[in-house]
């Protein structure tokens, strides 16, 4: 590895871990929130609804305009500034209207940084020729991990979330201040004429489709999980995080390893099979109804659907022509369209049925996932032999 990237990746690594750090916490605080302010299941969908269309806004305002004016590491820190306090002001707010108008600033603060991130630590890869996207992912899970761990310890021995979020949000401009200094330079970027929006190629609209699918029901367990511990299994609210804790958990041993995983197995085993497989046993265990065996399940889950995200994005830049921040913005601006509708039916199948129901259709859904990137894969295999 160049000696010189060493401080952008580890900062790209440290805001990976940050930004999941506080979003960990934030929900498993949800079912506070919700009763605090009497949100029903539909009404929280359609609260990320409003978040997943600032998100999408913000994407490609990040990748078109921001990016090529100042910079990914300059948008990064804008992102995390806007992103930092309003935690804490939606933990404040008096009323569910307030609630969901908060989420459309939270919305672009995370647009500003979830795919220019990623961006950087691709252009990152693509100068080092060091598997670095699926370690980014694992810092994301970390994050995640840390802040459904913490969330434990702050409900224990911090009496106000506001105070919780405001330390949380300080740490935010703390690490703004290091972007700044540790951040990717505009010179090392790869500067290509950005041209004007267009629909994606059909190639990149499959892969984001995939995503778009896989962040639609990303939240039934990041989101929705700790209400479904609390309200259908009875747990108390600080084991609220326990499912995130183990997906995460097997997430970040999957990432972690994802480099040797995929030079040994490549990516149609990491990114397909390992998801296909693990979505069975998830199916299975859920069927049982036993905590404990669900809770297995949830680990295996997170360490075979891992890597599907970093398996899609390297495939899809592979196969483009151009540039990466443009790429990987098209693919998660089409990922992050599934927080438009997904919420929401999620949200509603979630009054209608129950939680347990929305848990086999995780299952399901991500196993049709691992099957599509098998046939992609195949295709482009099969494709490059003829040629």
């Amino acid at each position: 590895m160049k000696a010189e990237f060493k401080k952008e990746i580890w900062t790209c690594f440290g805001g990976a871990f940050l930004i999941m750090f506080m979003i960990g916490v934030y929900f498993v605080y949800l079912p506070w929130n919700m009763e605090r302010l009497n949100i029903s299941e539909t009404q929280l969908g359609v609260s990320i609804c409003a978040f997943g269309f600032a998100n999408l806004f913000a994407n490609q305002f990040g990748a078109r305009i921001m990016v090529p004016k100042i910079g990914t590491s300059k948008t990064i820190i804008l992102g995390t500034i806007i992103f930092s306090y309003l935690p804490m002001v939606i933990a404040s707010v008096p009323n569910y209207f307030y609630f969901t108008i908060f989420f459309i600033p939270i919305g672009i603060g995370a647009g500003l940084i979830f795919p220019v991130l990623n961006s950087q630590i691709a252009i990152i890869e693509q100068k080092t020729k060091r598997i670095l996207i699926p370690f980014t992912q694992a810092c994301f899970s970390a994050g995640s991990l840390c802040g459904a761990l913490g969330a434990a310890l702050f409900i224990k021995y911090i009496p106000d979330p506001r105070i919780t979020f405001c330390i949380v949000g300080t740490l935010f401009f703390i690490y703004a201040s290091c972007f700044y200094f540790f951040g990717l330079e505009k010179k090392y970027e790869i500067n290509e004429k950005v041209e004007v929006f267009q629909l994606p190629k059909n190639n990149i609209l499959i892969y984001g489709f995939l995503l778009m699918m896989n962040f639609a029901t990303l939240g039934i367990i990041i989101d929705w999980s700790p209400v479904w511990l609390t309200k259908e299994l009875g747990a108390p609210l600080f084991l609220g995080g326990l499912i995130i804790i183990f997906f995460n958990g097997g997430e970040i041993f999957a990432r972690v390893a994802a480099s040797k995983l995929i030079n040994k197995f490549g990516d149609i085993i990491v990114g397909s099979y390992f998801s296909i497989i693990s979505c069975i046993i998830l199916f299975l265990s859920i069927l049982t109804s036993n905590l404990y065996l669900i809770l297995l399940g949830i680990l295996i889950f997170g360490f075979g659907t891992a890597n599907f995200v970093a398996v899609v994005l390297r495939q899809a830049i592979s196969e483009t022509n151009e540039s990466i921040s443009i790429t990987v913005s098209n693919l998660l601006t089409l990922g992050f369209a599934g927080f438009i509708f997904g919420p929401a039916i999620v949200g509603y199948l979630a009054e209608l049925i129950n939680l347990t129901f929305n848990m086999y259709l995780l299952s399901v859904i991500w196993a049709f996932n691992g099957l599509a990137l098998f046939y992609l894969i195949k295709k482009k295999y099969i494709k490059r032999k003829l040629i």
